[in-house]
C-alpha cells in the first residue's frame, strides 16, 4: 500500500523533542520540513497549551495547525483561530482547584490557549518542571493570577496540568478529583496529572480537524509516546509509537519507530512520506 499521507500530527515531550524537551533532533527538523514542502499539513499535538508550543512551532517553521491541551483546542496557527473546543466546567474546575490546595499539590491550568497560574505558586513549583530550558520558556510564556478559583469561575477552562503527584499518594488524588464531576485523567510522564472535560483526547480533535480538512484516517500520520496519545494513535492510519514509549502507546499504534533521541519521527516520515 503506497501512502497517500497528508496530515502529521506530533506528540512533542518524548515524541518529536529530545530529552532535554526543548530541542528539535535535525532529523526531525529536516523531514518535516520536507515534508511540508510537498504540501502536507503539520500539526502539533500535545498535552501543552499553546502558549507552551509556539516557540517550537516557530522553530519548525512549517506548523499549520496545533491541537492542544489534549485536544480540548484545535487551532490553525495563522491567526490562532480556534477551530475545535470542548471546554471544561467552570464551576466543576473551581472545586478542583480546592481539592488541589488541600492536597499541597501545583498546577498550571489553560484557558483560550495561555497557560496560567497563581501567583505565589511559580517558584514552588519550579523544582517540578522538567528541565532548565523548559522551565525558562515556561516562565516566559506563563500568565500569573492572584486568584486561580476567582479566575477559573469566569473562563471556560481547557486543561489543568498536576506537575507532580507522589505514586503513593496518586490513587487518592485521582478519587477525590473524580468525586468532583466526569473528567477525564490521563497523564503524559509517570508523575503528572492531566484533566480536561470527559471524552476529551487527542484522537477526538485530531479526527474533527482531519474532517475540517476534508481527510480520512488513512491519510493521516501520527507519532506519539504516551497514555495521552493512545486515542490519536489508535484512529490514524498511520500512527508510530517511539520506541521510548510506553507499552500502551505501542498496542494502539499501527508502527513503532526508533526513540526520540535518536530522530525517530524523521526516520519515519523520510521513508512513508518523503522518500516514498
Amino acid at each position: 500500500m503506497t501512502p497517500d499521507i497528508r496530515l502529521i500530527a506530533l506528540d512533542m515531550d518524548g515524541t518529536l523533542l529530545d530529552a532535554d524537551h526543548s530541542t528539535i533532533p535535525p532529523r526531525n527538523l529536516n523531514a518535516l520540513r520536507a515534508a511540508a514542502a510537498k504540501g502536507v499539513h503539520i500539526a502539533i499535538a500535545t498535552g501543552r497549551s499553546w502558549s507552551l508550543v509556539q516557540e517550537t512551532a516557530q522553530t519548525l517553521g512549517c506548523v499549520s495547525y496545533g491541537i492542544t491541551a489534549n485536544g480540548a483546542l484545535a487551532l490553525d496557527t495563522v491567526g490562532e483561530t480556534p477551530l475545535v473546543k470542548f471546554p471544561m466546567d467552570p464551576r466543576q474546575c473551581v472545586e478542583i482547584i480546592r481539592t488541589l490546595r488541600r492536597h499541597g499539590l501545583y498546577y498550571e491550568l489553560y484557558v483560550d490557549g495561555r497557560n496560567y497560574m497563581q501567583a505565589d505558586e511559580l517558584e514552588g513549583a519550579r523544582e517540578f518542571c522538567l528541565s532548565d530550558a523548559f522551565y525558562e520558556m515556561f516562565r516566559r510564556h506563563v500568565i500569573l493570577q492572584p486568584d486561580m478559583e476567582l479566575f477559573a469561575a469566569e473562563t471556560q477552562p481547557e486543561k489543568f496540568d498536576i506537575f507532580y503527584v507522589d505514586a503513593d499518594k496518586r490513587a487518592a488524588v485521582v478519587n477525590e478529583l473524580l468525586s468532583t464531576g466526569p473528567l477525564e485523567v490521563t497523564g503524559a510522564l509517570q508523575t503528572n496529572l492531566e484533566l480536561t472535560a470527559r471524552g476529551v483526547n487527542k484522537g477526538r480533535a485530531l479526527a474533527a480537524l482531519a474532517d475540517k480538512l476534508g481527510l480520512d484516517a488513512s491519510q493521516v500520520m501520527a507519532f506519539g509516546d504516551a497514555d495521552n496519545d493512545l486515542e490519536m494513535l489508535a484512529w490514524a492510519g498511520w500512527s508510530f509509537a517511539m520506541e521510548n514509549g510506553t507499552d500502551q502507546a505501542k498496542a494502539a499504534a499501527k508502527f513503532i519507530t526508533e526513540r526520540n533521541s535518536e530522530g525517530g519521527v524523521g526516520i519515519a516520515v523520510e521513508k512513508y512520506c518523503v522518500f516514498h
